[in-house]
């Protein structure tokens, strides 16, 4: 099985490319397109584990950018989420997942059984907005939290 840091590592990658600043289509962004190869794969194999390996290291990644980030600027956690609403709505950028992921991970309380419910909620309910917020996750780790990502048409994932 391939290790989590590898998985994380190429999504971030992809983020970095020059084509992650100019899709407009899903499927045109390089990020997205690792995580369209991640679910295929899981899906040939009878299984979900890589996926949810990405979208555990693509949140941890943000929420840790997010930490450092507030703490470079001597700011609360709980701010730079903030900073990063205004910009994403300033954007057109719905985030209400990624921003629910890391008030959960950030400033709710200890332990991650509240992230782990909201990840189970949005996969059961919405499984599209999960694999998006793996995609919004590493970019928003990426851009180290203050530029909200660039908006793309929605297109359906592969099923």
């Amino acid at each position: 099985m391939t290790s989590l840091n590898a998985l994380v590592m190429v999504l971030v990658r992809a983020s970095l490319e020059p084509a992650a600043n100019t899709a407009r289509l899903r499927t045109e962004h390089p990020a997205c397109q690792v995580v369209i190869r991640v679910v295929e794969a899981d899906l040939a194999a009878g299984g979900a584990d890589h996926v949810n390996m990405l979208a555990i290291g693509a949140g941890m990644a943000a929420a840790g950018l997010t930490a450092w980030l507030a703490q470079e600027r001597d700011r609360d956690t709980a701010d730079i989420i903030s900073e990063f609403e205004k910009a994403a709505a300033s954007q057109g950028f719905a985030s209400a997942s990624l921003v629910e992921m890391l008030k959960t991970l950030l400033t709710g309380p200890t332990g991650m059984d509240q992230t782990a419910e909201f990840m189970v909620r949005l996969f059961h309910d919405d499984e599209e907005a999960f694999y998006d917020l793996i995609v919004r996750s590493s970019v928003a780790s990426v851009d180290h939290g203050v530029r909200a990502p660039q908006p793309w048409t929605r297109t359906p994932m592969p099923s």
